[in-house]
């Protein structure tokens, strides 16, 4: 089983199962509520939300102060102890020019994260063994499951496997009910939708995905439709995705119209950002995407926080794209390499706008009569995507044309 775990597909699997298993269960209850529970306090949700949605706008500072008086409040409650574990989920997923890209087996925000995930799960049991059934299983399954993603991540797999089982086995103690509040749909959602996903793009994890509850996309998108527009706690959690998923199905207006929400309400998010850029791109709509790419780029080069080597690239390329259609070449090669540069730099020299970079380099020092530069450009295409590929076939037709 572990074997399988180190299959490229299994492990797109597994952190998606630990997402299913992690955020999925935060709008799970059982059908009795715990009086104790403090999750359906109106008072704490907004306290927490206040300072929720200061992370999301990377005001991590501002955010963790109000964790923190949470946990001078609810000492005993895992919730804020696991708040401050989400914060700095957010600083390992934004810092990275690359999430997947190696790191340092020592990463102090690894250590940090797991630290309060492991608090988490202690507290967690402590309420739990004390009749705090809801509470308890709630947080365990969350800690257990966002601790097997990073894990996962940093490809322990055994230790991910644990973790994971652990997580399922209290997600198995809550209930789900269908009158409960909107928040349930963000979960249910997010299954339906990447079950299906995951059989799709990797069939050879059908088996796998047949030991769970069968899913259905259409239904997938309702339910994380609901949860956009009726959730309390994960409303900008089902937006974040429900724009990812309406890109990958070639619904870039909708998806472009939730990545600029979201950029909008949180304009210091790079994450966001750069999605919010992506979908102008495909959209289309050249004059806002040149304003983007090059704040993108103004921020990276200032070092702000979560500007990185990946929004780098991309801004070189969108800028690329449009001095090569003005037939300003000095101007387009220069950020076409940047782009490659940078590609190279985080381990995506075979990503999109990496091998597009390549092939378009090609075709200028070809127009230029640069035939030595346009050859090693091409090749490069070649060498980095399949043989089918059309961006392949056209590299090897213009290379014969170069003599």
């Amino acid at each position: 089983m572990i074997q399988l775990f180190c299959d490229m597909g299994s492990r797109i699997f597994i952190l998606l199962f630990f997402l299913f298993t992690s955020l999925s269960n935060l709008q799970i209850f059982s059908q009795q509520i715990d009086s104790s529970s403090i999750l359906t306090n109106i008072d704490i949700q907004i306290e927490a939300t206040s300072a929720i949605n200061k992370m999301y706008n990377f005001e991590f500072d501002d955010a963790e102060k109000e964790f923190r008086w949470l946990i001078n409040e609810y000492r005993n409650h895992p919730l804020p102890v696991f708040l401050l574990g989400l914060s700095t989920w957010w600083k390992i997923y934004a810092g990275l020019d690359n999430f997947n890209h190696k790191v340092q087996e020592n990463n102090y925000l690894d250590k940090i994260f797991l630290e309060y995930m492991d608090k988490s799960i202690e507290l967690s049991k402590e309420i739990y063994n004390s009749g705090n059934i809801v509470d308890g299983a709630f947080f365990l399954s969350a800690s257990y499951g966002f601790k097997g993603r990073l894990l996962s991540e940093r490809k322990k797999w055994r230790s991910a496997a644990f973790a994971g089982r652990n997580a399922i086995k209290y997600l198995k103690e809550i209930r789900k009910d269908d009158i409960m509040i909107p928040e349930i749909s963000f979960g249910n959602g997010l299954f339906n939708y990447y079950s299906v996903w995951i059989s799709e793009k990797y069939p050879i994890l059908k088996p796998v995905i047949k030991l769970f509850p069968k899913g259905d996309k259409l239904k997938g998108i309702e339910q994380l439709g609901i949860a956009t527009n009726n959730s309390f706690y994960t409303r900008t959690e089902a937006q974040y995705f429900l724009m990812r998923i309406y890109s990958s199905e070639g619904k870039i207006s909708k998806s472009l119209q939730l990545s600029n929400y979201l950029h909008n309400s949180y304009p210091d998010n790079s994450i966001f950002h750069k999605y919010y850029t992506q979908n102008l791109y495909r959209s289309g709509k050249i004059k806002l995407l040149l304003d983007e790419s090059r704040i993108l780029l103004k921020n990276f080069q200032e070092n702000k926080f979560g500007y990185n080597k990946d929004e780098a690239r991309l801004a070189h390329f969108f800028i690329a794209e449009k001095e090569m259609s003005l037939l300003n070449f000095e101007d387009a090669i220069f950020n076409y390499k940047k782009c490659i540069e940078y590609s190279e730099s985080i381990g995506k020299k075979k990503a999109g706008y990496s091998i597009y970079s390549n092939f378009y380099l090609g075709k200028i020092f070809s127009d230029l009569n640069k035939t030595k530069q346009a050859k090693l450009y091409f090749h490069e295409v070649i060498k980095n995507t399949r043989r089918k590929d059309e961006i392949n076939i056209r590299s090897r037709k213009l290379l014969r044309k170069i003599k």
